[in-house]
């Protein structure tokens, strides 16, 4: 601690809470006095009024208590010379206010779990315009060590968060008559001395290029949302860099059984209740995934505190119920009432609107499989699962199902179909696996831009019967004719899954050869064949075929569960013809060189040393192959979990990066 900050210290911690022991032996140790607040709660005016009184030189406060100091009076701190703040996520508005009041003092934010009393890191604030957001836990204090380990325990490097322990001087023994919880927490400390342990804190964090320490979250804090794990302390983190917010909450509620959904709470400046929600929303829209974006954003005048400073999540309110999940606009007749209630029970959500798209709200193409499902049990109407592609809202789909049975295939059996036609941002184009079909690409809307159109390529077969089968030649030229009536130059982004990867890497070359550019080239588990990889050609009436297809995308396509079930007799055959003349593809496939890197999407499941690797296209990029493993087998490439990551990468390569105002000058 800094010089003279120890000489009268200010006891605010209950004796039972760790933080007092800073209070008690700091300055009795080194000559100094502590002086105990009266019993009772105090305000936050006899508090500062006790600090000026008694000449107080320095505190230990909760990261809770401090910023409503912060907001009410920033100024108490005058004359002291450090203030630690930490116990919990510390406000870097609070902070700030503090050091322009008080610029004389030290703000130091503290981190230490209870097994290492009282802290194991810690960083100092001098100066208000320096202080980041969200606030760093900053290094270890001299004689303490602290790893961000992976789950084999190995070192992680700079930017990656892993499992942050503790080790050093300041490390408890274990707790007391619990040997089974010390050998589970107490570990052997594999990086010192022999014999020495370090503690498992539970702690999610990441070094910084600066070499200080940011915290991520809770090992233990996930949450799981609609099949997605979630850290709480990643979205508060995101929603914190807003620059209207003092503090921010977010946890996830359980108000109705079966109903569980992330709420945010906002504490604007000075408690300040006209916080704009929207522009909110739409910050961490822009930063997150659809997944991870709160359902509700409450606005508070402060936090409720619990008896030891930290935010009591106990106390915090319910929100009300929106009527609809994005645009408020309900259901206009009783058909509509029906389908918003089917689609929410689909989607897990509390409500919808009859605008929400069916996609951007979570859906995909099993879930619209359960959908048309649910609509054929309870209306009475066969709905083919294309239709949802057609009509992803509620409003839309009521006027599909006036038209039920034999509705035309429209745009879901094109050779382009628009997942998402709107948008400002530059288009992202998936190209068809080996089926033929890029329905299973709708997954990806609810995790990219809301402003990023997608589009989808499929076979020809489906829309045109007659079409004779085709090379990957002229699929280049017809699906590069296709995307030009969309986007007529660059630059592109392009994206395959499976044999739709070697197109897309076809398609890439060609657009180069043009003296287009291409921004995104981005392979799902696809690889060039090889010498045996095929095996034996397949026929239409091969008995091998179905089972083939089965494991190309995951799941029996014969099923009732299937999305494509919906297809009718001839639509399916179209299917089993395409990806015939797909397999049998593999001594025509001639591939050139693309220039840039490639980013590859790698199915990590049950893969055996056999299996071909994402090294087949190194002989065919002028740059890298940037691996991202996935945990998945092949055929599940597309289902929620594995989307929900790969579109997590994918939007932060489609995101515009930030313009440098001195650029335009």
């Amino acid at each position: 601690f800094g010089q003279g900050a120890h000489e009268r210290v200010l006891l605010l911690a209950s004796y039972a809470f760790d933080p007092s022991t800073y209070a008690f032996w700091v300055p009795l140790l080194h000559g100094g006095r502590t002086v105990i607040t009266p019993e009772g709660e105090a305000s936050v005016a006899e508090l500062a009024r006790l600090i000026v009184d008694e000449e107080i030189t320095g505190l230990d406060i909760t990261a809770g208590l401090f910023r409503v100091m912060a907001e009410e009076d920033p100024g108490c701190f005058a004359g002291v010379r450090e203030v630690i703040t930490g116990g919990d996520v510390i406000s870097p508005t609070a902070v700030r206010r503090v050091l322009e009041h008080c610029p004389e003092t030290v703000v130091r934010c503290a981190y230490g779990p209870t097994e290492t009393t009282l802290f194991a890191t810690q960083a100092p604030w001098t100066a208000a315009d320096t202080v980041p957001a969200p606030l760093p836990v900053g290094r270890p204090l001299d004689g303490m060590r602290a790893y961000v380990l992976d789950g084999s325990l190995g070192l992680l490097p700079p930017g990656v968060a892993g499992e942050l322990y503790l080790a050093g001087a300041g490390l408890a023994r274990g707790y007391h008559g619990r040997p089974d919880l010390t050998a589970e927490r107490f570990v052997a400390d594999p990086f010192g001395p022999p014999g020495g342990r370090m503690y498992r804190t539970g702690d999610l964090a990441r070094w910084s290029a600066g070499g200080l320490l940011e915290f991520v979250g809770r090992a233990d804090d996930q949450v799981k949302i609609r099949g997605f794990r979630i850290e709480l302390g990643e979205i508060e983190a995101v929603l914190g860099r807003h620059p209207g917010l003092a503090q921010v909450a977010v946890i996830a509620r359980e108000d109705q059984p079966g109903d569980k959904r992330l709420t945010a709470y906002l504490v604007g400046p000075d408690g300040d209740t006209t916080v704009d929600t929207e522009a909110v929303r739409a910050h961490a829209a822009g930063l997150l995934p659809e997944y991870m974006v709160p359902t509700a954003f409450i606005v508070l005048d402060q936090l409720p505190l619990t008896n030891n400073g930290k935010v009591d999540h106990r106390a915090l309110p319910a929100p009300d119920l929106p009527l609809a999940a994005g645009t408020g606009r309900g259901p206009r007749d009783p058909r509509e009432e029906i389908l918003c209630g089917l689609v929410a029970e689909v989607l897990d959500l509390p409500a919808v609107g009859i605008d929400d798209s069916f996609f951007e709200l979570g859906g995909h193409s099993l879930l619209a499989t359960r959908l048309v499902s649910r609509i054929r049990s309870i209306l009475g109407v066969e709905l083919p699962v294309r239709t949802l592609f057609q009509a992803p809202t509620v409003a839309a789909l009521a006027e599909q199902l006036d038209r039920a049975p034999g509705s035309s295939p429209g745009e879901s059996l094109g050779v382009l179909l628009p997942l998402r036609a709107e948008g400002d941002l530059d288009p992202l184009f998936c190209i068809h696996p080996a089926i033929g079909l890029s329905w299973a690409y709708s997954g990806l809307l609810g995790h990219l831009d809301r402003r990023q159109p997608l589009y989808g390529l499929q076979a020809r077969r489906f829309s045109e019967p007659d079409a004779p089968a085709p090379g990957l030649e002229e699929m280049v030229e017809d699906y590069l004719n296709e995307i030009r009536t969309v986007r007529p130059s660059g630059p592109y982004a392009l994206l395959g899954w499976s044999f739709g990867g070697i197109v897309a890497h076809a398609v890439a070359v060609r657009l180069q050869e043009e003296g287009e550019e291409v921004a995104l080239l981005a392979l799902m588990d696809s690889y060039l064949p090889t010498d045996g990889w095929e095996g034996e050609r397949l026929s239409y009436d091969s008995p091998g075929v179905l089972s083939a297809i089965a494991e190309s995308v995951g799941h029996d396509p014969t099923s009732p569960d299937s999305p494509l079930a919906g297809l009718g007799t001839d639509e399916f055959s179209a299917l089993v013809e395409v990806f015939v003349n797909t397999a049998n593809l593999s001594d025509r496939i001639r591939v050139g060189e693309f220039t840039g890197d490639i980013l590859f999407f790698a199915a990590a499941a049950d893969r055996t040393d056999g299996d071909p690797t994402p090294d087949v296209w190194s002989p065919y990029t002028s740059g890298r192959v940037e691996v991202h493993a996935i945990d998945c087998v092949h055929g599940a490439m597309t289902e929620p979990r594995p989307l929900s990551e790969i579109g997590r990468i994918l939007a932060a390569r489609l995101a515009v990066p930030e313009t440098d105002p001195q650029e335009n000058r």
